[in-house]
């Protein structure tokens, strides 16, 4: 019979942007102090799950969140696969009003279409090249994601703490089950994603309790 691998895929705590409604992707403001409080009180509600490694995106936010949660002796891993997507050009913009302004410039609904797809429309090779391809995004994401598996397996490892962003999360939520959430998940919230048979199930979602 398979193992049973735990990913415990939590949000990083709130930042400096996410309070302003700043974009970020791949620029890295730091934890505001409600963020630092609220990732500690997640800290406290997992704390009973004995982890057998801690992952982590490689930007300052997810990587804070993690050493907050972990224990110290946990070994921790900081993988460029789990960054956030790159918004190019619009990165450190206001939020107010972006996606009302995607739509109408490439024509669009945004809740017409699953809640990644919306970040295709990101890349242009004239007004934007220097954003993420959306393909180019879930490629590497997958990437990440079946090095975790692949390490569970090899050292017999159960729960696996992964501290990532908000579009990954959805991203990864789609790609390995096809399901769509809409909305994006609280800063420090937990997603569990269990692996067994060789398949994926959803367990719950942007959890804070």
């Amino acid at each position: 019979m398979s193992k049973t691998i735990n990913i415990y895929y939590v949000r990083h705590g709130e930042t400096y942007f996410n309070a302003k409604n700043m974009i970020q992707g791949q620029c890295d403001a730091p934890l505001t102090p409600n963020g630092l409080s609220v990732a500690k009180t997640m800290a406290e509600k997992l704390k009973s799950i004995k982890f057998d490694a801690g992952y982590s995106s490689d930007l300052r936010r997810a990587v804070t969140t993690l050493d907050i949660i972990a224990d110290d002796n946990l070994p921790k891993y900081h993988l460029k696969e789990f960054r956030e997507f790159g918004f190019g050009v619009y990165e450190g913009d206001s939020g107010v009003g972006f996606w009302d302004m995607m739509e109408t410039k490439y024509n669009f609904k945004v809740n017409e279409i699953p809640f990644t797809e919306k970040y295709k429309y990101l890349y242009h090779e004239v007004d934007n090249p220097t954003a993420e391809k959306l393909d180019d995004f879930k490629t590497r994401l997958l990437k990440g994601f079946d090095h975790i598996i692949d390490e569970a397996k090899k050292h017999d490892q159960k729960n696996i703490l992964l501290v990532g962003h908000g579009i990954t999360i959805h991203a990864i939520i789609e790609l390995i089950s096809k399901e769509e959430f809409k909305g994006m998940v609280p800063n420090s919230s937990v997603t569990k994603i269990i692996h067994e048979n060789n398949e994926f199930k959803i367990e719950y979602v942007g959890r804070l309790d």
